[in-house]
């Protein structure tokens, strides 16, 4: 019997060793659907009430709130990862954002380059927190997230001094899209990417104007001397990176009106200092791509969602001299946003144009390795993480034209967790237990 006790318990312990073990089959994140988060409608609402179309999802980790960018309701909704539940939003009344355009709304003509809001992110400085959000008629809206006015139905006395910021012409210059904060220089870095040429603007989030030459037009004319190049697919996505002085990333979809696009480095004054073409050989001569997600890793490299279904492809901008070096994942692509999570390492890419059907990607920043695909709904293209849960948040859009959600009809918003150590401890302990047991009742008999 003794020997029968030694060989369960350490099969037990082998188990346990392999579940916990770094590297192990195991021990790969298996990420799952814990939760729904239902989405309330607006007074602004256009979609009968559904939660329907959105655009860019941001997580404060200081808070553990996410932001997301919602047209169906015209507003920026707050979601707590704290509780999974739907906290309140900005906007939704009074047309303070225009959501979604033209109308009266039908899926067959929606036009994302006028609707709004679009590009969101948080800005916390100095002791300020503030919300910013791009709008479909080439606004740029600001919001103090502290005040006690920024829920509905009183947000629009919740903006900021200066805002909103208009950067062009909302009949020919469309939304204010992406964009990327400089926490150091307090500087916004906002993508005008429907424009024709399309355009960035950096805007001082002290005063909420634009700085001087601030606006970025990437024709290839060179006319405001920043040397952008001619980014004919538009611009999508921005990050900030602090090192080498700081600097900003910009996806290019096309540049000269062919090949699969690359990513361009602007200094704090908006100058392009340098262009990773995706079409050279140096960086791997790929086919396809149109960069449109775009996060910045821990060791400073760039993982870059293709727009197309192709691969994902990972940018070290420091590699080479600074001209750098990719690696290419195959096993997922056709994202449109792409986040990473500082905590855990790894990259989030949604990707609603994924060969076989739309998923949540994941990838391990630290050993650069592919680890799984999680199914999503149809059309899915946001993500953001709270850092301190892990929980993943994915908005998934309802039935909308030929886009369908069986998992939320009318809309909702997904969240992903992994398991957590303690959970395959308590198995472990339990398996333990249940072997003891087992001995206990041999002896008796």
């Amino acid at each position: 019997m003794r020997r029968t006790t030694i060989a369960l318990v350490s099969s037990v312990l082998c188990l346990l060793t392999l579940t916990l073990s770094p590297g192990s089959a195991l021990a790969e994140p298996l990420y799952h659907l814990l939760t729904t988060i239902p989405v309330p409608s607006s007074a602004d609402n256009g979609q009968g009430g559904a939660f329907t179309t959105y655009d860019i999802a941001f997580f404060d980790g200081t808070t553990q709130l996410m932001y997301l960018a919602d047209r169906s309701n015209a507003s920026v909704d707050i979601f707590s990862a704290t509780t999974n539940t739907f906290v309140g939003r900005v906007g939704g009344t009074g047309n303070l954002f225009v959501g979604i355009q033209p109308k009266p709304v039908n899926a067959a003509t929606v036009n994302n380059d006028i609707s709004g809001p679009d590009g969101v992110v948080v800005a916390n400085f100095s002791g300020l927190q503030n919300l910013y959000a791009g709008d479909g008629n080439s606004t740029l809206k600001g919001f103090n997230l502290t005040s006690p006015n920024l829920l509905n139905p009183n947000s629009a006395l919740a903006q900021l001094p200066g805002t909103p910021v208009v950067t062009g012409s909302a009949a020919t210059d469309k939304r204010v899209d992406e964009m990327a904060f400089d926490p150091r220089d307090h500087l916004l870095l906002v993508a005008n990417n429907a424009a024709d040429p399309p355009f960035a603007t950096l805007i001082n989030t002290n005063t909420n104007t634009i700085i001087p030459n601030g606006k970025i037009t990437f024709n290839g004319a060179n006319a405001d001397g920043h040397n952008a190049p001619n980014a004919t697919g538009g611009i999508e996505q921005a990050v900030w990176d602090p090192s080498h002085g700081g600097r900003f990333f910009i996806s290019i979809p096309q540049l000269n009106g062919s090949g699969p696009g690359g990513v361009a480095v602007l200094d704090i004054s908006g100058n392009v200092t340098h262009v990773y073409d995706f079409g050279s050989a140096s960086l791997g001569a790929f086919a396809a791509c149109s960069p449109a997600g775009l996060a910045l890793g821990a060791n400073g490299k760039l993982m870059v969602g293709c727009g197309v279904a192709s691969q994902s492809i990972l940018l070290d901008p420091n590699a080479n001299g600074g001209n750098g070096s990719t690696k290419a994942f195959p096993q997922v692509s056709g994202e449109d946003m792409v986040w990473f999570d500082p905590t855990t390492d790894r990259f989030f890419l949604a990707a609603r144009l994924n060969p076989g059907g739309p998923v949540l990607g994941i990838i391990d920043g630290l050993t650069e390795t592919f680890l799984e695909n999680v199914r999503t709904t149809s059309g899915d293209h946001s993500v953001a993480v709270d850092p301190v849960s892990g929980e993943a948040f994915v908005p998934f859009g309802g039935s909308f034209g030929a886009a369908t959600n069986s998992i939320c009809p009318l809309g909702c918003i997904g969240v992903f967790v992994t398991p957590e150590p303690a959970s395959l401890l308590l198995l472990g302990a339990g398996l333990v237990g249940l072997g003891g047991m087992a001995w206990r009742r041999k002896r008796r008999h």
